[in-house]
């Protein structure tokens, strides 16, 4: 102990600050020590791949499906399937592409919503910024000013929606 204490009086320290010091460096022994004793867990037992969060698209989309099943409690699955592929237009349909556009000038929330990959806060979002512009909106790209509204969703936007 004598030796701590001509130490300490050499390094210009108090014998409190010595033995904070000598315990913070225990500490950090001590932990190393633990984890060279546990060894690191590898970095793909942490994440899955089936963890991984998914796009606001798949998530959309899970309610939506969801949403049917609830429309239809207690039937098979398979009637769902069969609803769901009846719901859809046929591609080949030369209706398909004005039916699936919505006049943004006159669109709902709900039918905003309705787009894949628009949130039903993001179709709130996008009814404000027409508000805001008092109906007027020229290009796709003044999209780009609304919170939420990246590359990806202007082209899906730019997909379903018609400016008048």
């Amino acid at each position: 102990m004598k030796s701590l204490r001509q130490l300490a009086l050499k390094l210009g320290i108090t014998s409190t600050e010595m033995l904070v010091i000598g315990t913070l460096t225990a500490g950090l022994l001590g932990g190393i020590l633990l984890n060279l004793n546990h060894g690191a867990v590898p970095a793909a037992s942490l994440t899955a791949p089936e963890q991984e969060q998914m796009s606001d698209a798949e998530i959309d989309s899970l309610l939506r499906e969801a949403a049917l099943l609830d429309l239809y409690p207690g039937s098979a699955p398979a009637r769902h399937e069969k609803t769901l592929h009846t719901a859809q237009p046929a591609k080949n349909s030369p209706k398909t592409q004005s039916q699936q556009r919505i006049v943004f000038s006159t669109a709902t929330a709900s039918e905003l919503a309705s787009m894949p990959g628009i949130s039903s806060v993001l179709a709130e979002r996008l009814i404000e910024f027409r508000k805001s512009r008092k109906g007027d909106v020229g290009r796709f790209e003044d999209f780009l000013e609304v919170k939420g509204i990246g590359k990806k969703r202007l082209e899906i936007l730019q997909q379903h929606l018609t400016l008048e």
